[in-house]
């Protein structure tokens, strides 16, 4: 007596399979009862459902939803008539890559990379610190260092930093207003700290009035970050050149006043224009004013005279 398969989906037409013979409708081999080759048929079956019909050539006869890894190509493909649509590549040389790092701390990192012929492009993290990458990480040849391409990874999108890799479009905006490089600095530095060049390293916190030497602010969140693989926050921090920051001022300051560096370390504070004798004392003008007369955070215009 004949038996009738029905598919997931209603509405699909059943398939009835006859007492002795083999259905092929399918990819599968339908067994009527009776067959004299059952557990042959069976067993192949359940060996083409574990390896997903691997080989270089589409399996026939397939139906909505099934799965085919195309050896040919090393990627995994789902059939949705009238065609095989690709949904990933688990073992080729393009694919994307869900991965588990180790910095030089030996804390874990997990990371998306994207890989174009066997190289890295880019790293997508979501890290709140920047961080590099141990001794024990290496590119996709298992030789190389991974910090020689990517030497410090910050959360967003981390590019490859040879030559040839650049982000290409069009930038129409950015989210923040300064615009900011990294300098190695002799201390971990706050945002908002007015630094001089000079010190142990390139740069350092101001320390006196005046200092002609002033040379910019702590970033506390760059729109556009130059020399960004020289370091990390606490070794190269931003130093916002151009733009509007958050910047440690002492003292009442009215939004519009010129500042200048303040004996407190770190901190500008307002000057009258008739006791500037020289504009590189200007580390920039207040936007916003400041009423007591105690240490606190306004934001500025670096570089506005």
């Amino acid at each position: 007596m004949p038996y009738t398969i029905d598919y997931s989906e209603s509405g699909k037409t059943p398939i009835v399979v006859n007492d002795g013979t083999v259905d092929t409708s399918t990819s599968l081999k339908l067994i009527g009862k009776n067959y004299n080759r059952f557990g042959e048929y069976l067993n192949e079956d359940l060996l083409h459902l574990l390896e997903n019909f691997a080989g270089v050539t589409a399996p026939d006869n397939p139906t909505e939803g099934q799965l085919w890894y195309d050896t040919s190509e090393s990627y995994l493909k789902i059939y949705e008539a009238p065609e095989w649509y690709t949904i990933g590549s688990p073992a080729g040389n393009t694919r994307m890559e869900v991965r588990t790092r180790l910095d030089t701390n030996g804390v874990s990192h997990y990371t998306i990379e994207n890989i174009v012929d066997d190289v890295i492009v880019t790293m997508l993290v979501d890290d709140t610190t920047a961080w590099t990458p141990a001794s024990t990480e290496y590119l996709e040849d298992g030789v190389t260092a991974l910090s020689t391409q990517f030497p410090v990874i910050q959360a967003g999108i981390n590019m490859n930093t040879t030559t040839n890799f650049k982000f290409r479009g069009t930038a129409t905006s950015a989210e923040y207003a300064d615009l900011a490089e990294r300098y190695s600095a002799d201390e971990a530095y706050e945002p908002g700290t007015v630094v001089r060049i000079g010190g142990a390293e390139e740069i350092t916190q101001t320390r006196q009035c005046c200092d002609t030497d002033v040379f910019g602010i702590i970033s506390t969140a760059p729109g556009f970050e130059m020399n960004s693989a020289a370091g990390t926050d606490e070794t190269h921090p931003y130093v916002a050149l151009a733009g509007r920051v958050p910047c440690k001022v002492v003292g009442k300051v009215r939004k519009g006043d010129r500042l200048v560096t303040s004996n407190t370390p770190g901190h500008a504070e307002k000057v009258n224009m008739a006791d500037v004798l020289d504009y590189r004392n200007i580390i920039g003008r207040a936007l916003e004013d400041k009423t007591d007369d105690g240490e606190g955070l306004i934001e500025v215009v670096v570089g506005a005279k």
